[in-house]
């Protein structure tokens, strides 16, 4: 099996969401991704570049020692694997696991899995961001359960991450139950115009529903600028 990884960029920044926000962090963003979102087209997904094919030329396809050699110029910092879907290469990946430390995989919590073969990723952080109805995606892609359950219970770090600008209880109640993972909410928004204008509701939903408030800190200083 080879172990080149597209990869859409790589950049040294401040973590903007989540549990770790406001942490120096080096990003590795893959290319590709499982789901489309359609729904986001409108509201523009902050990394469309890396999830939609017609910028694939733009993707530098880097070997596993390559992203090494990368990571090496700025650790120690928190380490992000983000995209696009990073999951989807999580084999490949094992060696940056079993190397480094305080990483994060920011995924859509769809592709499972195995802590069995790989059991390093129970070290992980692993931000699920499950795609709610507004991201226009059919439930039964979107909602994988199994999954959902396997990481959540296995990557003990791990937490929930949804993006919201109206009253999605039910349906992050229907995700997260029986799991005791910490629940991030974060405003919906392509720019700090409209990031602004969601964030008075995110904030009474998390403070009525004992949920944790995450801003944007990325979009609402550089809005969908690449590379911060």
């Amino acid at each position: 099996m080879t172990s080149n990884i597209p990869i859409s960029e790589i950049f040294y920044s401040i973590q903007g969401e989540g549990k770790y926000i406001g942490r120096p962090s080096l990003f590795i963003r893959v290319g590709g991704c499982n789901l489309t979102c359609p729904s986001f087209s409108s509201h523009g997904c902050d990394s469309f570049y890396a999830v939609d094919k017609k910028y694939k030329s733009s993707w530098h396809i880097m070997s596993i020692a390559e992203i090494i050699t990368e990571i090496e110029k700025y650790y120690p910092c928190d380490i992000v694997l983000t995209g696009g879907e990073p999951t989807l290469y999580y084999k490949k990946l094992y060696p940056i696991i079993e190397k480094f430390k305080n990483i994060t995989i920011e995924t859509n919590t769809t592709i499972d899995i195995d802590f069995d073969k790989y059991p390093k990723y129970k070290d992980v952080t692993f931000a699920m961001s499950v795609k709610l109805s507004n991201s226009g995606e059919k439930y039964e892609d979107r909602i994988k359960k199994d999954v959902i359950k396997n990481i959540a219970t296995n990557a003990k770090k791990s937490f929930f991450k949804f993006v919201i600008n109206d009253d999605k209880l039910d349906e992050i109640k229907n995700i997260t139950k029986n799991l005791d993972n910490d629940i991030y909410c974060m405003p919906l928004g392509e720019n700090k115009t409209e990031l602004s204008k969601n964030a008075p509701f995110v904030f009474e939903f998390c403070l009525k529903n004992k949920f944790f408030y995450s801003d944007r800190i990325h979009i609402r200083l550089f809005s969908k600028k690449r590379g911060v």
